[in-house]
């Protein structure tokens, strides 16, 4: 078979392949494994297929199934960026989209949903070029000379444990938390000696508030009437007490006041009110952190760890191609991320806003766009190791990153860091993909179950990549086909994300939100049986914890962690 035969026959399966990571990207539930599954038992038709459409070219038996991959490989790359798509609409996730749910159905509730799908686009293609990048840097240091492989894998489970408590310490507390309410608060602003009304001097985007009613609102950028309790002075400085209520309020005054109140006199003071926290109030809050993360992972344990878990559920289908990561994650990730924040966003009762879908800039330059991209493919290369699935990878992405998975999408200041956590994390979901395929060359083992079915498909024609000019045919084919798989995605997210935002709006949300939570419930009675019913409730009330106490919902992720450091021990 001549060169220009193949890589046309390999195009062409790879565009088969992008056609079925539409349904299982765009569709909660069926997992690019249970696909890739299927190609594998069906792997003598498909090659007959193949040399049906191209027995002209005379393939030989090595390019026969180096075709049938290529069809694997399109629907994995396709999968990695559409499964953002139903995330941010729809808030179901799997486990590579388990935290991207967060700013990003908050960003489609903002109206921003379809500038939240731009940002996977530029994260997923920029882990495609970021993983070819570093294909030979990644060979060189996993494989010979370096071995690297041999050395970390003994240190895998302190890295987890210091990612995990790094995570845990992050937790500050905030005002806004109502397990912990401050009683102290301070400020610096304005004060107006005047017997106007405080709303005569507020100008947009202040609240009028009473001394009685800090605290109580997201709005710290205020105008409060109250009267002094005490005066202190600190060389040049001037601090107002203002006492009541339980509270007590701190202002640094700015600039000199022509004349001193008087204690006990009424004034007016504009500015930015912050709460003052006790070392109590962290250890609380970190607390609280630790122990939904040590909840999480219990579960995670549960359910990981029990033999006989998958093998004795009842299932209403019997569909022999359905993983034991589909039987357990899909409904333990659907529960901790997916029903628990539409539930919770359900009893807020927002209205969909019209999406803006035309003019969408994301506003983060292309340095940030370079950092995130890269941060994120570090972050999946060490899904090379046993245990380390793309979730796990996506939790030493936000360890690198400085973006926040529970970020203000609102506010302007926030905007840049919540679309770089956006493009960090799905750029971790699609070099995962790809840093799986060259550790099936590299060190001739599958981390995932698309791999496992390439590895299957191949068999005696899987070749190791040794020594580093001897790049293996299979490899460069499979990595050809990553990179058509990838371009053809960018306009088929595109396409899929207007079309979602655009027809989401047509729909109230609390029916939209209750169809689609009768339709998860559908998926996984269906694909994970009686078990995973009994694993949706108990992970749903679970992921309900997290925004019910203050605490960021990666700290569920514990779920992945706890199992994967026992795995290593």
């Amino acid at each position: 078979m001549g060169t220009i035969e193949l890589l046309l026959a390999i195009i062409i399966f790879t565009l088969i392949g992008c056609l079925a990571g539409i349904i299982t990207g765009l569709i909660p539930g069926i997992h690019v494994n249970n696909v890739a599954y299927m190609i594998l038992a069906s792997q003598a038709a498909l090659v007959s297929f193949a040399l049906a459409v191209f027995g002209w070219a005379s393939p030989t038996a090595t390019e026969l199934v180096i075709i049938v991959s290529a069809l694997v490989m399109g629907n994995v790359i396709t999968h990695t960026f559409l499964d953002f798509i139903p995330s941010v609409f729809l808030g179901a996730p799997e486990g590579e989209t388990a935290l991207s749910v967060l700013p990003g159905h908050r960003m489609m509730l903002a109206g921003r949903g379809y500038e939240a799908v731009k940002c996977s686009v530029i994260g997923s293609f920029g882990a495609v070029v970021g993983a070819l990048v570093l294909l030979i840097p990644m060979r060189l240091i996993i494989g010979s000379p370096v071995h690297a492989y041999d050395t970390l894998a003994s240190w895998m489970h302190l890295l987890l444990i210091s990612i995990s408590v790094f995570l845990i310490m992050t937790e500050v507390p905030r005002a806004k938390d109502w397990l912990i309410r401050p009683r102290e608060y301070k400020m610096e602003g304005n004060v107006i000696i005047s017997d106007a009304p405080p709303e005569s001097v507020a100008h947009t985007g202040q609240k009028v508030i009473e001394l009685s009613e800090i605290g109580q609102s997201r709005n710290y950028d205020v105008v409060l009437k109250a009267s002094v309790s005490n005066m202190i002075r600190e060389e040049d400085s001037l601090f107002l007490i203002f006492e009541g209520s339980g509270k007590r309020l701190t202002v640094k005054v700015r600039g000199e006041l022509p004349v001193e109140p008087k204690m006990g006199e009424d004034v007016i003071v504009t500015g930015t009110i912050k709460p003052v926290f006790s070392i109590q109030s962290h250890v609380l809050k970190r607390a609280m952190a630790a122990g939904v993360f040590l909840l999480a992972g219990l579960l995670g344990v549960a359910l990981l760890s029990t033999p006989g878990m998958v093998t004795n559920n009842l299932l209403i289908i019997k569909i022999p191609s359905v993983d034991q990561s589909t039987v357990l994650l899909f409904p333990l990730f659907t529960g901790l991320f997916g029903l628990s924040t539409l539930l919770l966003s359900m009893m807020d009762s927002p209205v969909i806003p019209k999406q803006k879908v035309k003019n969408v800039r994301v506003k983060v330059s292309l340095k940030d766009q370079t950092k995130s991209v890269l941060g994120g493919c570090a972050a999946s290369s060490a899904s090379w190791f046993p245990g380390i699935s793309a979730a796990i990878s996506t939790i030493i992405s936000v360890f690198l990153h400085k973006g926040s998975d529970e970020g203000d999408v609102e506010d302007p200041e926030k905007e840049g860091e919540t679309q770089q956590f956006l493009i960090s994390v799905s750029a971790v979901n699609t070099s995962v993909a790809l840093f799986n395929l060259m550790a099936l060359f590299v060190i001739l083992k599958s981390r995932s179950g698309a791999m496992k079915a390439v590895e299957g498909i191949m068999a005696n024609d899987l070749s190791l990549w040794e020594p580093l000019g001897n790049v293996p045919l299979a490899l460069s084919a499979l990595l050809l086909s990553a990179l058509v798989a990838a371009i053809v995605s960018i306009f088929l997210a595109l396409y899929f994300g207007r079309l979602f935002a655009k027809y989401c709006t047509k729909i109230n949300y609390t029916r939209l939100v209750r169809g689609v939570i009768i339709f998860l419930i559908v998926m996984v009675a269906l694909f994970s049986g009686a078990l995973g019913m009994v694993i949706l409730v108990i992970s749903t009330c679970i992921g309900m914890i997290p925004p019910l106490i203050g605490v960021k919902r990666v700290h569920l992720m514990g779920c992945l962690i706890v199992p994967v450091i026992l795995f290593f021990l």
